[in-house]
Parts: C-alpha cells; sequence; structure tokens
C-alpha cells in the first residue's frame, strides 16, 4: 500500500521493524479477557482432572475399560443435545449455557460426595463426567473464539490465548498439589466450578471486542495494513447484533457437510494422524516406564515431572512462536512447521532409540501438539460458516479425536513387535502423511480467506 487509513508511529529501530506488531492496541482487552477465560477453564478442568484418577481408583481399576466405553456412548448423546442448543440460543448465550449446565453437574457431585463419601456410583459418574466434557469444554471455548475473531487477527493472536490455557494448566495442577488433602475432594471441585464461572464471564467480554473500523498492523516489511480485529464488524453496531442469532441449521446438513467438504475432511484426517501417533508414542512410554521405574511413587513422579515440562515448552511456544510464525510466514507454513518438528524429533528417535531419549521425545511432540498445532488448527476454523464453527468442529473435537486415540490403540499391536526404533520410523512416516495434508490445508485456508476480497473487487468491477 502506498498510504494507510491509520497513522503508525515510525519503528525505534531497524531491527524491531522486521517483527511484525502482534498485538495492536484496540485489541488488547479483548485479547486479555479470552487469554483470561482459557486460563480459568484450563486450570478448573485441570483440577477436576486430577481427582478423576484417584477416583477411578475408587471405582476399580479392573473396570476403567468399561468407564472409558462408556464415555464414548454419553459423548455420543452429548453432542446432539450441544447442536440442537446451537441451533437455537443466541451467540451470547451459549457459552454461558452450556458451562452453567456442567458448573450445576458438578456442584451436585460435590454435594453428593459431601453426603455420601467413598460411593463409587458417584466416583464412575465423576469419571465419566469429566473425561467426557473436557473435549467438548475446550471445543465450545474455541468455537466462541474462531466466531468472534477474523482470520487476520487469529493468525496474530490465538497463540497468545492458547498460551493464558497452558499457564491455567499449570495452576490448576499446583493448586490441587498443594491443598486437596487439606480441602478434600468437595471443595476442590467448588473451587473449580468457581473458575468455570470467571470462564463464563471473561469469555462473555472476550466475544464483545471493542467496535472499532480498524486497526493498523505492521506486516514486518515496512508496510501497514488495515486489519479488523474482530467480528464487532467495523463498528457498525453489527457485531453486537450479530451475537443475538442463533447459529441455526440443521445437525444432518452439517454432517453432510463435514462428509463432503475436503477442507473439513482433511482437518479430520490432521488430526486422526496425529492422535495415531500420539497413541503409539504413549504406548512406548509405558513400556518404558514400567520397565524402568519399579514404584508407584517413581512413576507418579515422572509423570509429573513430563507433564510440567510440557506445560512450561508449550507456554513458550504460544507467547512467542505461534504469533509471530503465521503473521511473518503465512498459515501454510504455520502449519506444516509442526509435522517438520516431529520428523525430525522422531528421526533422533530412531537413529538413537534409548529410554531417555524416548522420553525427551514425548516431552516434544505433547509440546508442539498443544504450543503450536493447536492454536494454529483452531486458525482453520474462521473462514467457514458458522454451523461449520460450531458444529462440524465439535464433532472433529470430541468423537473425532477420541476415535483417533482408539484406532492408534487398536492399531498398535501392528508395530509393537518393531522395538522402539521401528516405531519411531513409523510414527516419522505418519508425521510425513500430516505434512502433506497441513501443506494442502494452509493452500485451502488461503483460497477460503481470499475469496470474500475477490468477490468484493469483482462486483465493484461490474
Amino acid at each position: 500500500m502506498t498510504g494507510t487509513l491509520w497513522p503508525v508511529p515510525p519503528p525505534p529501530s531497524a531491527a524491531a521493524s522486521r517483527w511484525p506488531r502482534l498485538v495492536a492496541p484496540g485489541e488488547r482487552r479483548s485479547l486479555l479477557a479470552a487469554a483470561g477465560a482459557y486460563f480459568a477453564l484450563l486450570a478448573g478442568y485441570y483440577m477436576l482432572r486430577s481427582l478423576r484418577e484417584a477416583f477411578a481408583l475408587e471405582v476399580g481399576r479392573e473396570h476403567i475399560d468399561v468407564l472409558f466405553y462408556t464415555t464414548f456412548v454419553v459423548m455420543l448423546a452429548v453432542l446432539p443435545l450441544y447442536w440442537f442448543a446451537v441451533a437455537r440460543l443466541p451467540r451470547r448465550w451459549l457459552l454461558p449455557s452450556i458451562y452453567a449446565a456442567v458448573i450445576v453437574l458438578f456442584l451436585l457431585l460435590a454435594v453428593g460426595m459431601r453426603l455420601s463419601p467413598g460411593s463409587r456410583v458417584l466416583a464412575a459418574i465423576y469419571f465419566v463426567a469429566v473425561t467426557s466434557l473436557n473435549l467438548f469444554m475446550v471445543s465450545v471455548f474455541w468455537s466462541v473464539m474462531v466466531d468472534a475473531w477474523r482470520s487476520e487477527a487469529a493468525r496474530r493472536l490465538f497463540g497468545f490465548i492458547a498460551a493464558g490455557g497452558s499457564a491455567g494448566a499449570i495452576a490448576g495442577p499446583l493448586f490441587n498439589s498443594l491443598l486437596v488433602e487439606r480441602l478434600g475432594p468437595s471443595w476442590v471441585i467448588v473451587v473449580a466450578c468457581a473458575l468455570l464461572s470467571l470462564a463464563i464471564v471473561a469469555g462473555r467480554r472476550a466475544q464483545q471486542a471493542d467496535p472499532q473500523a480498524g486497526v493498523a498492523v505492521g506486516d514486518g516489511n515496512g508496510a501497514d495494513r488495515v486489519d479488523i480485529a474482530n467480528g464487532s464488524n467495523g463498528g457498525d453496531g453489527r457485531g453486537d447484533a450479530r451475537l443475538d442469532v442463533a447459529v441455526g441449521g440443521r445437525a444432518l446438513d452439517d454432517l453432510r457437510r463435514l462428509l463432503t467438504s475436503p477442507y473439513l475432511l482433511t482437518i479430520a484426517g490432521l488430526i486422526l494422524l496425529g492422535q495415531v501417533l500420539g497413541a503409539f508414542m504413549y504406548q512406548e512410554q509405558a513400556r518404558y516406564v514400567e520397565q524402568a521405574y519399579g514404584a508407584l511413587g517413581e512413576r507418579a513422579a515422572l509423570f509429573a515431572r513430563i507433564d510440567l515440562a510440557v506445560n512450561l515448552l508449550a507456554l513458550l511456544f504460544q507467547s512467542a512462536v505461534v504469533g509471530w510464525l503465521a503473521a511473518r510466514a503465512g498459515l501454510r507454513l504455520a502449519l506444516g512447521f509442526v509435522p517438520l518438528l516431529l520428523i525430525g524429533s522422531l528421526v533422533l528417535l530412531a537413529l538413537l532409540p534409548l529410554g531417555m531419549v524416548l522420553l525427551a521425545t514425548q516431552v516434544f511432540r505433547r509440546a508442539v501438539d498443544y504450543g503450536l498445532f493447536k492454536p494454529v488448527r483452531e486458525m482453520l476454523f474462521t473462514v467457514l460458516n458458522p454451523e461449520s464453527k460450531f458444529k462440524s468442529k465439535s464433532l472433529i473435537d470430541t468423537l473425532l479425536q477420541r476415535g483417533g486415540d482408539s484406532l492408534g490403540q487398536f492399531s498398535y499391536p501392528l508395530i509393537a513387535g518393531l522395538g522402539l526404533a521401528g516405531v519411531a520410523w513409523a510414527c516419522a512416516a505418519v508425521a510425513v502423511l500430516m505434512l502433506a495434508g497441513a501443506w494442502w490445508l494452509g493452500g485451502a485456508f488461503a483460497r477460503q480467506q481470499a475469496a470474500p476480497v475477490l468477490q468484493r473487487l469483482a462486483a465493484e468491477r461490474q
């Protein structure tokens, strides 16, 4: 552009001008609200999750497989109810309504556990509730975000929002480790519900970014562009009206769209491949830990250190890499960068098939998944219609993701005899398939993003 609609102060130095300004002044409050909502959501969830493992043992280790089968059935039942709500509730009330129902459920469980401690039935219900609703609640959050933020802003800012979640994923377990024995499970559930309530308030604020016509954002090459920060639609008053409208549509129509859309099918395939790869690595990790660490306390301490390392590294990726990479290099390179990193780490593991290298690879793989792949993947939905953002996305994020876990567990015996090096090579091959899908998706995203602009230019020429 030879000129700009909004003046931008000159960069303080040549070095600084090479970096895009990722957060514009008009976006800060909404970004903080979104990151705060995700922090509260994952902090509350991880507090509930750590209790889940303890309640599973109350039910009995021999019944854990039944609990997971029940979870899958419950998810099948919950999704149609969610689609029914999406079709009828105004956008502004969707997240509060869904989260409020979850809060009421867990508060009732907390009261029940207070009145009937040691109940195996309540422990089983708790396990199924946490396991079936975790992916669902995260999917609802990101559906609201991709509906609220435009694709240009999402490329710059979703990494920061995800970083808020990683901070919450660290804070929740830390709270439990310090206070669960003192407070007891029931009060921990109450505190977690309070955090989910805070997520409702902050999430509603994030839906309503400050109305503005545009914000100037440096592109890192000395030029400037005008970027609309949010679905508030340029301050013309239509953003709030949009939130009063339900997404609408029928579930069967959107399922048909999922099955016939190469774009959505490729997203689903990319996620399935990632889950299969993760299942293979999880089994190899379990095999090594079982052999190398005999005591339960040793294993628990090891997994705690792994989780901490994953969340800290993911936080680094989200806060320092995602926004810069997506804004600077584009979504195709940002998305393709993930399988490239996986391929490199898995090839290293294949060449050095040692236990500690396996654990380091697991930490790196999970951190790349949470820290890079997850926020970039959410950006793909910003160019879709509202029904796909809420309905197809919820199906992909829940049933298909759990289906990928099951497919990986079912397929693992086929490669288990290859040894650690062979499994690593097999995982690297899966990552190559992910790279092909990611590269195609990046190009398809660019075409989807450019389509409205091209249509507007064509209309202006007529």
